[in-house]
């Protein structure tokens, strides 16, 4: 028997360690960096992200991103991220994701070839469909008592290259950076790992997920994103019911511990110094399954 689910997450970031970067590259975690569930059956999965960038950081280092009037460069994403999925066996599961994305820029801190700090008063924003991405699921280890379940799996799959890159300023004078845009103008390939283990009403996964990307493009430029390994390890409690009971909509709490590992870019083939590293995050998280 195939169960069908409706699941609603909303997640904040809040980060805690950065790295030297262009204005700001989170690129993937805008593209479903969020935790993929072991899920059985078919259903919908929706995830509601916010994240707000006002900061700049050199390693651990803050450095003040504020123009000479006191204005400080800010970047918002929001992303609607519409997951289906299907099992197609006991062990094998589908997974579609469809991002919608909004994005927003006010003021652009810039790192120059020498090292230096420029602040632009730029401004723009974009919204519409980003990249879509199709995996699929395999569980190749599982365990099930009374009282606990675990299950190892491996994932693969591909992001198609569906979102715009040819978004601009206000002024219609330059194109946004490739962060903002509603996709990367490449297909990647995505590789993963993901572990669940669950004891009555609390259950703890952890996630491994490595894109693989290829050469795109932003308005007339050549832009390749690095390499990027992304993981998570995330705790999740049942608040409602207590006991669970079939058919039953269920209420859950999660706290997790995320970090996003990125290789140098490359624009028109040259190396950008100030881009790649390593990001640290908390992704505390309410959860809704009907």
């Amino acid at each position: 028997m195939i169960k069908r689910s409706l699941s609603l997450s909303f997640l904040v970031l809040v980060f805690l360690a950065a790295r030297p970067a262009e204005a700001c590259d989170y690129c993937i975690l805008s593209q479903g960096i969020s935790p993929l569930e072991t899920v059985k059956g078919a259903g919908i999965r929706v995830n509601e992200r916010y994240t707000l960038l006002n900061s700049l950081y050199n390693g651990t280092h803050e450095v003040d991103n504020r123009s000479a009037k006191g204005l400080s460069a800010k970047e918002e994403y929001w992303t609607t991220e519409i997951t289906g999925f299907y099992s197609v066996t006991q062990d094998a599961t589908l997974l579609a994701m469809l991002p919608y994305k909004k994005t927003k820029m006010d003021g652009h801190f810039h790192v120059h070839k020498d090292g230096s700090y420029g602040w632009h008063a730029d401004k723009g924003e974009q919204s519409g469909v980003g990249d879509v991405a199709v995996m699929g699921r395999y569980t190749f280890f599982k365990t099930h008592t009374i009282d606990a379940t675990t299950s190892l799996a491996g994932l693969a799959g591909i992001k198609f290259a569906t979102g715009k890159t040819d978004g601009k300023t206000e002024d219609g004078a330059d194109y946004l950076d490739s962060h903002l845009q509603l996709g990367t103008g490449s297909t990647d390939f995505v590789l993963g790992f993901s572990m669940s283990h669950a004891v009555r009403r609390l259950s703890i996964s952890a996630n491994l997920l490595d894109v693989i990307p290829t050469e795109g493009k932003y308005g007339d430029t050549k832009h390749r994103f690095g390499n990027t390994l992304n993981y998570d390890i995330t705790a999740r409690w049942r608040v409602h019911p207590a006991e669970l009971a079939p058919l039953s909509t269920q209420t859950f709490l999660s706290l997790g511990l995320n970090g996003e590992l990125r290789g140098k870019e490359k624009e028109n083939g040259v190396e950008l110094a100030n881009s790649g590293g390593h990001t640290i995050y908390l992704a505390p998280a309410v959860q809704v399954v009907a």
